[in-house]
């Protein structure tokens, strides 16, 4: 097996915690079991999640006025006659992606904190979106199509 290439190998089509991997770390080999891969991966798909639209699954619902949250991906608000304001906390990591949307609106709800940038987001329409990236200890608008107040 020492004279094996990796590519030449039988490929595995089930595999088990203790199976083993290949490894090339700072040019030394070592081993490592899919069970280690597999606790170690929480984390990163918790960062790449905005990447790949995992968690989608439970988006936070706001009715009125009240904080997006940082802890999902997706947030749909929606609003009543009236003016209804939005915080938004801070983001977890740099490069994470928020999305929102309005799914009803007969009013205006506006996210007026955290927006660098920009004085506020306003979501007056079913439909209208807000594309955001956390850097820098601010929430970045990417995309969307909110109004926005700079």
């Amino acid at each position: 097996m020492a004279d094996s290439k990796v590519s030449e190998l039988t490929a595995a089509t089930t595999v088990n915690s203790a199976d083993l991997l290949y490894l090339v770390q700072s040019n030394a080999d070592k081993k490592l079991s899919i069970s280690t891969l597999l606790a170690n991966l929480p984390n990163t798909f918790t960062r790449v999640g905005g990447l790949f639209g995992l968690n989608l699954s439970n988006p936070q619902t706001i009715v009125g006025s009240g904080t997006i949250n940082a802890t999902t991906m997706f947030t749909s608000i929606s609003n009543t006659a009236g003016l209804f304001a939005l915080n938004i906390d801070d983001g977890t990591y740099v490069g994470q992606i928020k999305l929102i949307m309005c799914t009803a609106a007969a009013g205006t709800s506006s996210i007026t904190t955290n927006i660098k940038g920009a004085s506020s987001i306003a979501f007056t329409e079913p439909g209208q979106t807000a594309i955001l990236i956390w850097y820098n200890s601010d929430w970045w608008i990417i995309g969307g199509s909110a109004t926005v107040t700079y």
